[in-house]
């Protein structure tokens, strides 16, 4: 009797660490992913955010329109700023409207500059009149800090990730901390170009000039119908309608050259009769 419940004991003691062992197995493997999906959730606290560069980040443009005397010499001296300031010619366009020659500019000018570029562009004693000047400020620096911030927690995710790979040991376990990690990837490549796009704008400023000249309008009197023009006109014309006809009857020859036989036999004709 003895041995009997001696022998059920030891196979409920069995039963009982068997139980534990699969529920540790399975508290594992959910602590496993729980940590994985948790890890690009993680946000970053006040401190985190206030570790990155909180320096303002402004993008300047200006647009400006004038007329000038003589168009050449204010492209030449737009040229010559360029090169002093470190700037240069994004696209440029000419083109005329009515008795206005107009080049139009598109510049990219170092922000530190831009205000000395501006300044020494409209000291020009070439302009004429300004029309038009318009200088627009935009405040960036809180896109700034918001994409550096997720690019932070992004690469924190992405490190996780990259270590809960190595110590996966089932290929769906591979699988999933793998799709995660492109997943990342791709975000983070995608933010990197957006702050990259953002630090162009900040450090080069856009500037587009539109300048022209107004073309004097010198009065030219039309001789179209002086007695010369159309005296040679007419001359002109004869001479084709000569040529015309001339080459009309040339390709008349067979007609001409039966004719010609025709003429020829009447002629003879009579003299063997006599």
């Amino acid at each position: 009797m003895k041995k009997i419940i001696l022998l059920m004991g030891i196979l409920l003691f069995l039963a009982s660490c068997e139980e534990q062992c699969v529920n540790r197995e399975t508290e594992d493997s959910a602590l496993y992913f729980s940590e994985a999906s948790a890890a690009p959730k993680r946000m970053m606290g006040a401190g985190d955010a206030a570790d990155y560069n909180s320096e303002q980040k402004i993008i300047r443009n200006a647009y400006l329109e004038y007329e000038v005397r003589q168009l050449d010499s204010s492209l030449a001296r737009i040229n010559r700023l360029l090169r002093e300031q470190g700037a240069y010619i994004q696209s440029e366009n000419q083109y005329q409207s009515g008795n206005r020659l107009y080049y139009s500019l598109t510049l990219r000018v170092p922000a530190a500059h831009f205000d000395i570029f501006l300044e020494k562009v409209l000291k020009d004693g070439n302009i004429r009149r300004l029309n038009e000047k318009n200088i627009n400020s935009r405040d960036v620096t809180e896109q700034f800090i918001d994409i550096e911030a997720r690019l932070g927690t992004q690469r924190q995710a992405l490190q996780r990730y990259r270590e809960l790979l190595e110590k996966a040991e089932t290929v769906s376990d591979m699988i999933a901390v793998e799709e995660n990690i492109r997943r990342l990837q791709a975000e983070i490549e995608s933010q990197e170009q957006r702050l990259q796009y953002l630090s162009r704008q900040v450090e080069m400023s856009e500037v587009r000039i539109s300048i022209y000249e107004t073309l004097s309008q010198d009065y030219i009197p039309d001789k179209s119908n002086a007695f010369g023009p159309l005296l040679f006109r007419a001359l002109h014309a004869g001479w084709r309608g000569v040529v015309a006809v001339f080459f009309w009857m040339i390709r008349l020859w067979p007609f001409w050259l039966l004719l010609l036989i025709l003429l020829l036999k009447i002629k003879i004709t009579p003299k063997k009769n006599g």
